[in-house]
């Protein structure tokens, strides 16, 4: 907003030293000067559109940000073996803080299958391999591909598998972009099994509606402004 100031600022002054060197006529004069009144006028429109999306991406990036401490939180407590499927459950609800949190349900089999695939994938990351599909999902889980179909039949279909695999390859790649804004998208694509920043850009777009440059600028004045 202050570029923007300034810039009107010298604009005025330049047409008033134009006006002078030029001795225009008074109708010439009032033409000018309603023109940058009109380019004044759009400069104070594009910077209240501009603050408000600035508003909109840092509360959407905040949100985000606690999106994935909450599934990082959920994925240690329901990978670790030790802890029954209700007591994960319970776990899970004490570490959101529910006070009043619904009585819990047990997982039946294909829900146990899926929450034990989903914390084992977060914490070894199979998928940085690009070559990851459904098949090697199946053979990640240690079960063939008809067991696979049928313990998860929301992914029994290979492209729907593959929306899960590179969801959580974006998912990955956001915090990347957290813990080191600094590395080159080629970088991160390839560290999340992406074959090019073109699927990585079209992918992360999907998942998040915004291309990791944007989510990455967002996050950089999101930090800014809460170090200020």
């Amino acid at each position: 907003m202050t570029k923007r100031t300034s810039l009107t600022a010298l604009l005025l002054l330049l047409a008033t030293t134009f006006c002078h060197a030029r001795t225009l006529t008074l109708e010439e004069a009032d033409t000018l000067i309603l023109i940058l009144v009109l380019f004044v006028i759009l400069l104070i429109v594009l910077g209240g559109v501009s603050l408000h999306y600035n508003r909109v991406v840092s509360r959407r990036n905040e949100q985000l940000l606690r999106i994935l401490h909450a599934l990082d939180d959920y994925r240690v407590i329901a990978g670790d073996g030790e802890l029954s499927l209700d007591e994960q459950q319970e776990a899970v609800m004490k570490k959101q803080q529910k006070p009043k949190a619904a009585k819990t349900i047990p997982l039946d089999e294909e829900q146990a299958f899926f929450v034990k695939m989903d914390a084992r994938v977060n914490k070894e990351k199979p998928y940085a391999n690009p070559d990851f599909d459904q098949r090697s999902l199946a053979e990640f889980m240690e079960v063939d591909l008809d067991t696979f179909r049928k313990l998860v039949p929301r992914y029994q279909d290979a492209d729907r598998a593959l929306e899960y695999i590179n969801s959580l390859r974006a998912e990955y790649a956001a915090k990347i972009l957290m813990e080191h804004p600094d590395y080159s998208m080629d970088k991160i694509a390839g560290m999340c099994g992406f074959t090019s920043t073109t699927s990585f850009n079209s992918v992360f777009r999907f998942a998040f509606g915004i291309t990791p440059t944007t989510y990455l600028n967002s996050m950089r004045q999101m930090f800014k402004k809460k170090a200020v």
